[in-house]
């Protein structure tokens, strides 16, 4: 092969790995600035769910019903009917995580789950979740999308994310942690921007129930 011709063909070969580097960012750009649209355009949020864990052999773990309300920033109230019931409730300043069968509840600072993926998913704090996860559009049918979020390292607890939408709806978050167990929420009759009372985000504690107190300094 000439001296040309082999010049030729590295240059092409370096315009097309660029070109598919481009592409590859350009797509991560978009699809960080699509997940950014579909999460930022509201300030509540409410549905009802079903959550199934499936363990690392396959076998379904365990699955809850239940409800959820979200206000921005930080509110929210995520109460399991079924097959326990559970209310988990943050102020913005503490969260709250009431276990009626065992008249117990547990107070803990809202800045513990303000870091979670989950938590800056719901409100929509896509700079922040960028910090510690890599975004990915797999699929956009105009009315569906499935993004994919791998964490930037080993250190976070979920290995991979996949959250679906439908009619720019959430309609599902999957997550799963370093030892292969899956967790799945799906939503159903979701609403946004319904308006709540202030009090729905207050936690009252119940008469003769245990208090533990667990608040990081």
């Amino acid at each position: 092969m000439g001296f040309k011709a082999l010049t030729k063909r590295i240059l092409v070969s370096t315009v097309l790995s660029t070109s598919l580097l481009c592409s590859s960012v350009a797509s991560a750009i978009s699809g960080s600035e699509k997940l950014t649209k579909l999460l930022t355009g509201y300030e509540s949020f409410s549905a009802q769910f079903q959550q199934v864990t499936i363990s690392d052999n396959g076998r379904e773990a365990q699955k809850t019903e239940g409800s959820v309300l979200l206000s921005k920033p930080n509110r929210f109230r995520w109460e399991t009917l079924q097959p326990f019931p559970q209310e988990i409730v943050s102020d913005g300043q503490y969260i709250w995580i009431y276990d009626p069968d065992l008249e117990q509840v547990t107070q803990r600072s809202a800045d513990i789950q303000q870091e979670s993926a989950p938590a800056l998913i719901l409100n929509g704090q896509i700079g922040q979740l960028q910090k510690t996860y890599k975004i990915r559009m797999m699929e956009d049918t105009g009315a569906e999308q499935l993004f994919d979020l791998t964490p930037v390292s080993e250190q976070y607890s979920f290995s991979r994310i996949r959250l679906a939408f439908s009619d720019n709806l959430i309609s599902e978050i999957m997550l799963e942690d370093s030892l292969g167990q899956r967790t799945s929420v799906v939503f159903s009759k979701q609403q946004i921007n319904p308006e709540f009372e202030a009090e729905s985000f207050f936690f009252r504690i119940p008469k003769d129930t245990d208090v533990i107190v667990d608040i990081e300094e």
